[in-house]
């Protein structure tokens, strides 16, 4: 029981800081942005601005959008990451995670498949009342 109780001591915070990292801030639902002209719009998943501010949401539920080196957006199943070459990859699963290894490499849970253009949205957003 003690070895066990140093283990956790020892171990037990590194192990919680590193679950952390694999949990990036504000991913895990569906999202919504605001234009610089105040128009709204909402995806399944992440919403993220384009160079020429044009709001673009992920179709997927838990779906990830990322704005590319030339400002342009790019959209997946899953999460997404860009690799080392300045290109996206994306988890193919559904709310799958993806991480970005020490040799610039994506890994994806499932499998990973390239960001595109119509795995975006531009939906305004509905009104009520």
């Amino acid at each position: 029981m003690a070895t066990k109780k140093r283990f956790f001591q020892h171990f037990g915070s590194a192990i919680g800081f590193l679950a952390l990292l694999f949990v990036p801030a504000g991913f895990a639902h569906a999202d919504c942005a605001v234009d610089a002209s105040g128009g709204v719009y909402c995806g399944g998943g992440r919403c993220v601005a384009d160079r020429n501010g044009t709001i673009w949401c992920a179709r997927a539920y838990l779906g990830d959008a990322v704005r590319t080196r030339d400002g342009s957006v790019l959209c997946g199943a899953g999460q997404c990451e860009t690799d080392w070459r300045g290109q996206v990859h994306c988890s193919a699963i559904v709310g799958g995670a993806v991480l970005r290894d020490s040799g610039g490499r994506v890994r994806c849970y499932g499998r990973c498949e390239r960001a595109a253009a119509d795995r975006c949205e531009h939906t305004p957003a509905d009104v009520s009342g």
